[in-house]
């Protein structure tokens, strides 16, 4: 008999899977002249330093926000200055829109996230590791809100009367959701600030590319409020940090602050642009 697979873990593998997915399928239409070889030898040489670091700090920041914040949040104050703005979203609620943004939500973001690094770098190797660093400082600067001004999500501020769309989709996406977020750190939203950093990058890379990221973007986003787990001011809020962390990603090396690997003798060489039709 085979054991059940935990739900946190199903989870994780749902999520995996799907955003393995979505990757390959953006690679086929953005970098169809890149080849899997040479793919993995690009990440062997140098990405795995950067997007390991990014994953170090996001997991570190998640811990962090786990085991430490104020004993009281200030979701009250959110709701005072916005009141039923979320509520409102979910006036368009059915059955599959909840799907889709589910969808959305657990898969869109880190597709964004990642893709839009190999995407960049394909054209400018430089501009990959300052989005990098952009990514590194967003997340650093949310890390004090986090603890000291921890904001519970609508749908569990009862006042709010926001329905939890996105638990009742699958208990497996429920446990797996309580299993890796407090439910207390909306305040900001890293999903609406990666999203919105990812296009501002995604700029560097083509015209094309860069109206899919902004439409993908804007459906993360407006997925966090439809499924109830973001407020507009949290969006707002993290609007402000993107424009902070963009601005100390233009202005800081990133070559000093995340230094280029030299792996197995290995030196990074220069990417050629990718020559897509602009």
């Amino acid at each position: 008999m085979v054991p059940a697979v935990p739900p946190a873990m199903a989870y994780t593998l749902l999520v995996a899977t799907g955003s393995i997915l979505a990757l390959v399928g953006c690679a086929a239409v953005f970098l169809p002249d890149h080849r899997p070889v040479a793919f993995a030898k690009e990440l062997v040489r140098t990405d795995w330093k950067y997007l390991g670091v990014a994953w170090l700090v996001t997991a570190g920041v998640n811990e962090v926000a786990h085991q430490f914040h104020a004993p009281g949040t200030f979701t009250w104050v959110i709701y005072e200055v916005e009141g039923s703005l979320v509520a409102n979203v979910q006036t368009i609620a059915n059955p599959v829109l909840t799907v889709f943004f589910v969808a959305i939500y657990l898969i869109g973001l880190p597709t964004i996230v990642l893709f839009t690094y190999f995407k960049v770098k394909a054209h400018d190797e430089h501009e990959s590791r300052r989005y990098a660093l952009g990514y590194l400082t967003l997340v650093s600067l949310a890390v004090p809100f986090f603890i000291f001004v921890p904001v519970g999500i609508p749908s569990l501020y009862t006042p709010a009367e926001v329905r939890p769309l996105a638990f009742g989709v699958s208990p497996v996406i429920t446990a797996g959701m309580f299993a890796t977020d407090t439910m207390v750190k909306a305040l900001p939203s890293l999903h609406t600030g990666l999203a919105a950093l990812a296009v501002l990058y995604a700029r560097k890379a083509s015209r094309r590319y860069t109206v899919f990221a902004t439409g993908l973007a804007a459906t993360v986003v407006f997925s966090t409020f439809y499924l109830g787990i973001h407020w507009f001011v949290d969006a707002a809020f993290a609007l402000v940090l993107v424009g902070v962390a963009y601005v100390i990603s233009r202005r800081v090396d990133p070559e000093r602050v995340l230094p280029v690997p030299d792996v197995f003798g290995l030196r990074p060489k220069v990417l050629s642009p990718d020559r897509e039709t602009e």
